[in-house]
């Protein structure tokens, strides 16, 4: 841990006292946060303000958004096997056991696999390399999932696939937090990853109009169609992906220097100095093990992995195919069934959108996460009491897709406040997804199991309890991060006065 801490320290100089913080002043000041970085770009002149301003929307338009489509139909790659599933796989393959719980566990087995390895790697080679490739693996095995006949092998293709994708989020996470200041990293993260819920919704409305319109052609069903448009597509972005991801500030993309100039990248390094960010470096063994060592990481990873707690959702269309008209006929067709979870996607879209743009005007986010907190128990009481009336047990469903934004919050906690920890923060992403992956995989097993469907007998009761505590670690983290902030200004000479017991709820 020494390591770490001589470098947040900065033992090495010598500290010029300066005037002590006032007690309104401590609310709003830190080292790290949105403020200072304002104050900062304040003091640039005019030219070098329209400098910033052309690269960020140079960084915008195009590696956020070529990497907002790639994550869409990685997306879509993952959600595909749900509505495959209720769209006439499940009949053609004859499943009528948990096989599609394992489909999922299977992929986020994959998924694990490959999260620490991948984050060295980045580390090493740069993700403009790593990245893309990966997207272009599991493209093609996207594809052969079209040819599947049995469920063995789907299970041995979802592994690949997962361990292929497991490169994808933690690498663009760390590209987001090396590139983007932390009064910018909120509505990044939250532009990045509306990825998912108009993935879910392309991927829902995919399955939908091929059962319709392809259903049969050449001698295929429609849900093998989806994963043959699926694959080439992701095959296709990931080609342009290679010219597009920028590298780090300090380790470019030779293919992207295209749309980003020597002065695009001196200008990113000048932009991360200021608020004392640190490049990332490539992670040894050591530091990488270090890493676990920081309270911050196991927290936010804790925050990370149950704060989001959407597991619900993912069993709605299993609730819908269960319903029954009069005559015992299925309530719903088969597109129905991959186009009324869309409804829950666009509430997902709107949350991340609010919240995370919210938390970046604020410059805090637990008052984000509290709103979050109370949706989500909203909704898993209403699936805990079930009521006899279907479209209050409906809305619970859909509110239930109001909990993604939370673990973007936290993952901007992260880029907030360690920014002098470029390895942590690596390890970090990868820890969270890690931990998160690893629940998805195996309590749905025990909590939804297919055959249970749609009768769980544990299902959201778990969730609710899940969600209660988590809420209790999210206080205990803003009050943690608050008192490490304490503790560096005053490490950097400041003379830091009491304040409001309450004021770590501004975090």
């Amino acid at each position: 841990m020494a390591e770490f801490d001589d470098r947040k320290v900065d033992l090495g100089r010598t500290i010029t006292p300066v005037p002590a913080l006032t007690a309104n002043d401590w609310v709003e000041k830190s080292s790290l946060d949105s403020s200072e970085n304002l104050k900062a770009e304040a003091e640039l002149t005019p030219e070098e303000k329209r400098a910033e301003r052309r690269f960020l929307w140079k960084l915008d338009l195009i590696y956020c958004l070529v990497a907002m489509i790639a994550f869409i139909f990685k997306i879509v790659d993952q959600y595909n096997i749900q509505n495959a599933y209720v769209s006439g796989m499940k009949e053609d393959l004859n499943l009528n056991g948990n096989e599609y719980n394992w489909f999922t566990t299977y992929f986020n087995i994959g998924y694990v696999v490959v999260l620490y390895p991948s984050c060295i790697a980045v580390s090493y080679f740069g993700p403009h390399w790593l990245l893309p490739t990966c997207e272009l693996i599991w493209g093609v095995l996207t594809c052969c999932l079209s040819v599947v006949n049995d469920a063995k092998t789907v299970y041995g293709i979802r592994f690949l696939i997962g361990f292929a994708e497991g490169t994808a989020w933690p690498g663009n996470t760390t590209i987001l937090s090396q590139w983007y200041l932390p009064n910018e990293i909120g509505t990044r993260l939250a532009l990045f990853n509306i990825a998912q819920p108009i993935g879910a919704m392309i991927s829902g409305v995919m399955q939908g109009a091929l059962s319709e319109t392809l259903d049969g052609a050449l001698g295929r069903a429609g849900w093998r169609w989806a994963f043959i448009i699926n694959g080439i597509v992701t095959i296709f972005i990931a080609l342009v992906t290679y010219f597009t991801q920028p590298g780090m500030p300090e380790k470019p993309n030779p293919l992207a220097r295209w749309y980003l100039t020597d002065e695009d990248y001196a200008i990113a390094r000048r932009r991360v100095a200021r608020v004392g960010r640190k490049p990332q470096v490539p992670l040894t063994i050591k530091s990488f093990f270090n890493a676990f060592r920081y309270w911050q990481l196991w927290a936010i990873a804790l925050c990370w992995a149950y704060g989001y707690n959407t597991v619900p959702s993912n069993y709605f269309n299993l609730w819908l195919k269960s319903l029954k008209n009069a005559d015992g006929s299925p309530r719903f067709s088969v597109p129905q069934l991959s186009y009324i979870p869309m409804g829950g996607q666009a509430v997902c879209l709107v949350m991340l959108v609010v919240l995370m743009g919210l938390s970046d005007y604020l410059g805090v986010r637990l008052p984000s996460l509290t709103l979050h907190t109370i949706l989500n128990v909203i909704s898993q009481v209403i699936l805990v009491v079930r009521p006899k009336n279907e479209a209050t047990y409906m809305a619970g469903f859909f509110i239930n897709y109001a909990g993604l934004p939370a673990y973007l919050l936290v993952c901007a906690w992260a880029a907030t406040f360690m920014n002098d920890l470029p390895e942590v923060r690596a390890v970090l992403y990868a820890t969270g997804t890690l931990i998160s992956y690893l629940n998805v995989a195996f309590i749905p097993l025990w909590a939804y199991p297919a055959k249970q469907a749609p009768n769980w007998n544990v299902g959201a009761k778990f969730y609710l309890g899940s969600m209660c505590v988590t809420f209790v670690l999210f206080l205990a983290t803003a009050w943690g991060l608050r008192w490490e902030e304490r503790k560096k200004l005053r490490a950097q000479g400041h003379v830091v006065p009491k304040v409001n017991p309450l004021a770590w709820l501004w975090t």
